[in-house]
């Protein structure tokens, strides 16, 4: 349901920056930037510093294998915006061919064990969440995930349950593939935070 005050209610401010990005792109401000700016004191601005924290600050994982969990995650959640946007992004980082792999059967994509390990955490997590216990933890430290290393998976499921649900539930118009390929290399760019 696509709802009516996403497409006016903004602080003059926003609309200037949201009008600046559609004269600068040749098209609309994707749905999410919409999101992400109305009222964005009570969800834009915390939800997006956490997103930019956990996909671009410091980590054992690189940023594309963040963006492929990004893209698995939502797959998983059948969210095609999210899948196409970070899917694109990790296109870029990481080749179509892993992407692809990874979309097709994780367990027999070409991953390093520590990636397969967070994988099959992220799997549970995302569709079987009430079945997550001790064991799936220690079998990602097993194959040498850090504690850390499970954090950031967690937050990457996270962030991508809520997003899925919300891009879904306001309908977010899925960009043509050149569109995900621009926003890709600008969220590469420019990382996530609006603030």
């Amino acid at each position: 349901m696509r709802l009516p005050s996403l497409s006016r209610s903004w602080r003059f401010s926003d609309r200037v920056k949201l009008k600046i990005i559609r004269l600068a792109s040749g098209r609309p401000p994707a749905d999410i930037l919409k999101i992400l700016h109305y009222r964005r004191e009570f969800f834009g601005e915390p939800f997006t510093e956490w997103v930019h924290q956990v996909l671009r600050g410091p980590s054992e994982w690189s940023v594309g294998e963040r963006e492929l969990m990004a893209t698995f995650v939502s797959h998983l959640n059948q969210c095609r915006f999210c899948e196409g946007s970070h899917g694109a992004i990790a296109d870029v980082t990481l080749g179509p061919d892993v992407t692809a792999a990874v979309l097709a059967d994780w367990r027999t994509a070409p991953l390093r064990p520590a990636l397969r390990a967070a994988f099959a955490l992220l799997e549970v997590l995302t569709l079987r969440p009430a079945e997550v216990g001790p064991e799936h933890v220690e079998a990602a430290y097993a194959h040498g995930v850090t504690e850390q290393g499970v954090r950031d998976v967690i937050h990457v499921c996270g962030i991508f349950c809520t997003i899925n649900r919300i891009a879904d539930a306001v309908d977010f118009a899925v960009p043509d593939d050149k569109g995900l390929k621009g926003d890709a290399y600008q969220l590469l760019k420019r990382g996530y935070a609006i603030s």
